[in-house]
């Protein structure tokens, strides 16, 4: 490879300059950032952790609490307690004081049967709660801690209103008798309020948040950065149970979510997408005896802005100093490193893609043959991806918009899909090619047998057009599949894979089940009739295009097959009453007992009535007669 010496010269002036610099760069940097990561990892882990013990003593004052309640020996008769007894008022008024001083939501009792004897809430009293989970544990003998979920009465929101559905939490814990036995449940609505204020207590820089997530994968209490929430529309009014904690760009839960909601501690101190699309660090911790889990998080850019001004500030000083020797270097090779460095430009745009680029260098040397050589390549190169590129969207347009189901699948018998089509994964019951891919193709057939007929045929002659099976949908329901399919090999003769086209053609094998059974019932029917009944052309010379088995035999034929094709004038005495009847047809288009000499096969004459209908098409031009006729001789 050849390389000039002022190419060299301009290398090795700036390699010597760059040197320490860039072993700065190299050692220096990653070790602080690495020093750095692990500090504040540990911080995150510190606040996940002492937040993780935050909200579990906070939930034990609760149960605490409503353990107190349960052993207030008085507590035990209100669950026999009803509104006319004169003790009632003194007890809501005991449980109002209580909800009011550790600002709980609500206070309510039940008897063993689950209705509500003493509430809070007045409107409550008399309700059965036997189906709800808290009721049950406690009758149960457990003190119980419910998950935050939607209230199911309306509860004074934040801004002062009544709304249903408002996120609460329940603590039960059964009260006991004198012996011992459970006689009711006490039930205290907590506010979550308090647990979002605990959440939201504690500051972490300027983007750094702390809070809690179900097993779901929602956020159950309120984010820091709630009304830039709901100004880009994410939640309505408020995060907990609204917001589902999912990266917006894959629909996923964000990886610090999904790792906390499988019961693993951990985090990632590299970086990665919360719900609000913004890279951040995290740490997380899930409470399994809650099923909530703990997250702490701050914005990537915060998280490492020291490591990053570090390297701003070694780069501005190796840029300061390397300009002075680069201008040396660049003034020393000019000539040859110019070309040189527009041409590396150019491709580095050009492997980004940006297939356009050509270089602007007029030179009678090596470089000039290069750049030239270049530019062509380039603009070959340029045009050859342009037709690739519209090929692939003709095929891709035609592909997701045919009606059509479209797929590849493996060229075996227990082959999956590998392709398919928008059209076809919604024949077979899915919502998107994306749940079809990886199934295998003969779990498609009600007789899987049908599988390998396929595999055989094509392995025999390579394509198999139109052939028809039953097959069955993603719930079961089974219709009839129309597909053509082709085996792709390769230069060897090797199975590839398989192509196809099908459709659902179940409505039309039901429409031709239904036709052929109707006209079975037609046939029938006309057989029994003693009339005859023609179609016949529209026309003097016009002849029989259809008649009945009688109508045949009335004529003196063996079958209608005989007739058909006959002139019908051939079938009139005087051809003057065919001629006449034509003429009534095309002046009151139906003619009623119209009564003539007929002929049959053998000469023999028959005196015929008929009445007969002229049809015409949209245009109003003639197309046959439709008529029925008795042999009426002797009547």
């Amino acid at each position: 490879m050849y390389i000039s010496i002022k190419s060299r010269l301009i290398f090795l002036l700036i390699a010597f300059t760059l040197l320490p610099f860039v072993l700065l760069r190299i050692v220096a940097y990653p070790k602080v950032q690495s020093d750095l990561q692990e500090i504040l990892i540990r911080n995150l882990d510190g606040i996940g952790h002492k937040q993780a013990e935050l909200v579990t003593n906070w939930v034990q004052e609760r149960v605490k609490n409503a353990g107190v309640i349960a052993e207030n020996p008085f507590m035990t008769k209100c669950a026999k307690i009803n509104e006319q007894d004169e003790d009632y008022p003194y007890v809501v008024k005991y449980l109002k004081s209580i909800q009011y001083k550790y600002g709980y939501k609500g206070i309510l009792i039940s008897d063993d049967k689950g209705m509500i004897t003493v509430a809070t809430a007045e409107e409550r009293v008399g309700h059965d709660i036997s189906q709800r989970d808290y009721f049950q544990q406690a009758l149960q003998g457990n003190t119980y801690v419910s998950g935050i979920v939607p209230s199911e009465i309306p509860l004074i929101n934040e801004f002062g209103e009544k709304e249903p559905g408002m996120p609460t939490m329940f603590v039960s814990t059964p009260l006991r008798d004198r012996d011992g036995m459970i006689a009711g449940a006490i039930v205290i609505r907590v506010d979550v309020n308090a647990l979002n204020n605990l959440m939201l207590s504690l500051k972490l820089g300027t983007t750094g948040e702390t809070y809690l997530i179900n097993k779901d994968g929602y956020m159950i209490t309120e984010s820091r950065f709630v009304q830039q929430l709901r100004d880009i529309g994410l939640v309505k009014r408020r995060c907990a149970l609204e917001l589902a904690l999912v990266n917006r760009e894959t629909g996923e839960l964000t990886h610090g979510v999904k790792q906390c909601v499988a019961g693993i501690n951990g985090f990632d101190a590299k970086g990665y997408k919360d719900y609000r699309g913004t890279t951040v660090l995290g740490v997380w911790r899930w409470l399994p005896e809650f099923n909530w889990g703990v997250m702490a998080e701050i914005d990537k850019d915060e998280g490492y802005g020291p490591a990053y001004n570090l390297n701003y500030i070694v780069s501005s000083v190796l840029v300061t100093l390397v300009i002075p020797i680069v201008l040396v270097a660049y003034i020393i090779g000019k000539k040859t490193s110019t070309p040189i460095i527009q041409l590396t430009e150019v491709t580095k745009r050009i492997a980004l893609g940006d297939l356009a680029q050509s270089v602007d260098i007029k030179r009678d040397d090596e470089i000039g043959i290069l750049a030239n050589s270049f530019n062509i390549m380039a603009q070959s190169l340029d045009e050859k991806t342009r037709e690739i590129a519209a090929s692939e969207k003709r095929y891709r347009e035609l592909f997701n918009s045919v009606k059509e189901g479209v797929y590849q699948s493996e060229p075996t018998e227990d082959g999956m899909f590998i392709s398919i089509n928008q059209a076809g994964a919604e024949i077979l019951g899915y919502k998107s090619p994306k749940e079809v891919i990886g199934i295998k193709v003969k779990d498609i057939y009600v007789n899987q047998e049908d599988r390998r007929k396929v595999v055989e045929k094509l392995n025999k002659d390579r394509i198999w057009r139109s052939f028809t099976s039953l097959c069955k949908r993603k719930n079961g329901e089974q219709f009839y599949m129309e597909r053509t399919s082709n085996l792709v090999v390769d230069e060897t003769g090797k199975p590839i894979r398989i192509d196809g086209i099908f459709r659902d053609i179940t409505e039309r094998k039901i429409l031709e089940e239904e036709l052929q059974e109707s006209e079975l019932h037609y046939r029938q029917l006309l057989k029994l009739l003693k009339e005859g009944i023609y179609q016949c052309e529209p026309t003097e010379d016009g002849v029989f295009t259809w008649i009945n088995q009688a109508g045949a035999e009335m004529l003196g034929y063996a079958s209608p097959e005989e007739v058909i094709g006959t002139a019908v004038k051939d079938t009139y005495v005087n051809p003057s009453d065919q001629r006449e009847l034509i003429e009534t047809l095309e002046k009151n288009v139906m003619r009623r007992d119209f009564v003539a000499y007929g002929k049959k096969k053998n000469g023999e004459r028959f005196i015929s009535e008929n009445t007969c209908n002229l049809v015409r098409d949209a245009s109003g031009k003639p197309i046959k007669i439709l008529g029925i006729f008795r042999d009426i001789t002797g009547k």
